[in-house]
């Protein structure tokens, strides 16, 4: 993802638990320089997607100029907004650049109070629905990011929150779940607990796969991910903490840096290239040494799901150290397990990532590549007749393992999607696209 944070940080909201909300108050918010802008994106050779802060504060040329780029590499374009700013002329230049919207929303009414504005520090959510109605009744496909927290993911506010989700579902929008990853002290009571997490994601897991069959994300990837056909999102693959290339930033003056997240104290890193041409970048160190630690000490030694997770996403790491596994573990790991039982109550003969060793897989970090096959019992030609449930359909697979690969020729596992894919919906992981 070549992300272009055009207003660089800066934003018309004041989101309790942005974790830009250090870095706004430092920024020097330059000019556009759009000639600078324009040859940097030229030297990253893709399409570019708009990010802020809050991108349409832009000048409505300069936001045309960045989706025409896009359009003119793919086809199409894609950012993320609030929502809040988006006016006709934005939704005529959607139409033309075949923009797809991702829209920063936690739900409806009081679900979504935490996103105020800086004038009236009043909730958004009510005005954002409509505004996403209304780009739906315009033909623009829209995908949600929903950051979740006290003020919305727990069971108190869940028949809400289904009943939204629902809607969504039935105006053709899906989206992606996080938790929202707060390291300030002053505000760290509206985040949720592993444990909340936990009860929030197994109990929509269920909703989402067995009543309404929508593609919300982190769900959608667990399912993926256990069945060996993808990694995932950036969450759940390896990533160089200081040259994520999940996202690649580039700011209004042209200068470049790395996924904001890593920019929660307030100081934006440039985007490091890895000098002594190591493979594993100066962060991926992090992916050797947690499977060496104990689970008792804070690490991933034996995890049946290290090879999805792989830690989780660094900037959720315990303490707000990148180093450390996520600090939502437990969340993550329920998740699996419960999407891991409802796969195998509709497929008894289904063979899932975590009932294979490492010598089924050729890399020790990814899913990807998995040797049999989920459905290896279902599928024709392996000399039995298939089933999704009969015993008599199961054989010895161990002649299956992967063929190790020789020192130094590991296959490398490398996770471009942002969850997005782009990063603006799915574009930011989040519908249609």
């Amino acid at each position: 993802m070549l992300s272009v944070k055009i207003t660089n940080a800066l934003c018309n909201l004041q989101c309790s638990y942005c974790y830009e909300h250090i870095y706004r108050t430092r920024l020097n918010h330059k000019a556009v320089d759009m000639q600078a802008v324009r040859r940097q994106i030229q030297n990253e050779q893709e399409p570019p997607y708009l990010h802020g802060g809050e991108p349409l504060l832009a000048p409505l040329e300069v936001i045309e100029e960045i989706l025409s780029m896009s359009f003119q590499k793919v086809g199409s374009s894609s950012l993320q907004t609030n929502g809040t700013l988006i006016s006709d002329k934005h939704v005529q230049l959607f139409k033309k650049y075949n923009t797809s919207v991702g829209i920063s929303i936690d739900g409806p009414g009081e679900l979504g109070r935490y996103r105020k504005t800086l004038k009236s520090a009043k909730p958004t959510a009510d005005i954002v629905m409509d505004k996403i109605r209304m780009l739906r009744s315009e033909g623009i496909n829209v995908g949600i990011i929903c950051v979740l927290t006290k003020a919305n993911a727990l069971r108190a506010q869940r028949d809400t929150f289904k009943a939204w989700i629902r809607e969504l579902h039935e105006l053709g929008i899906s989206g992606r779940l996080n938790p929202a990853q707060i390291d300030y002290p002053s505000v760290q009571d509206i985040a949720l607990t592993a444990e909340e997490l936990s009860d929030f994601y197994c109990d929509i897991a269920r909703f989402i796969l067995t009543e309404i069959g929508d593609d919300w994300l982190p769900i959608r990837d667990v399912v993926d991910s256990l069945l060996g056909l993808n990694q995932g999102t950036c969450n759940f693959g390896e990533c160089d903490y200081y040259n994520a290339v999940a996202e690649k930033v580039i700011f209004s003056d042209g200068s470049t840096g790395s996924c904001l997240k890593t920019a929660k104290t307030g100081h934006a890193y440039p985007r490091f290239q890895n000098a002594d041409a190591d493979p594993r970048g100066f962060a991926k160190i992090r992916y050797e040494i947690l499977p060496l630690i104990p689970q008792e000490d804070g690490g991933c030694e034996g995890c049946k799901y290290w090879r999805n997770c792989t830690g989780g996403c660094p900037s959720e790491g315990f303490g707000g150290d990148w180093r450390n596994k996520t600090r939502y573990c437990k969340a993550y790991y329920d998740l699996f397990e419960t999407v891991a039982d409802i796969l195998r109550k509709i497929m008894p003969n289904v063979i899932l990532t975590c009932d294979l060793d490492s010598s089924h897989f050729p890399s020790k970090n990814s899913v990807r590549n998995m040797n049999p096959s989920a459905f290896y019992y279902m599928t024709y030609g392996n000399g039995f007749n298939p089933s999704s449930w009969r015993k008599d359909a199961r054989v010895n697979i161990e002649c299956c393992s992967q063929q190790q690969p020789e020192s130094g020729n590991e296959l490398v596992n490398q996770n471009y999607d942002h969850g997005d894919r782009p990063h603006g919906d799915r574009p930011h992981g989040d519908s249609y696209f």
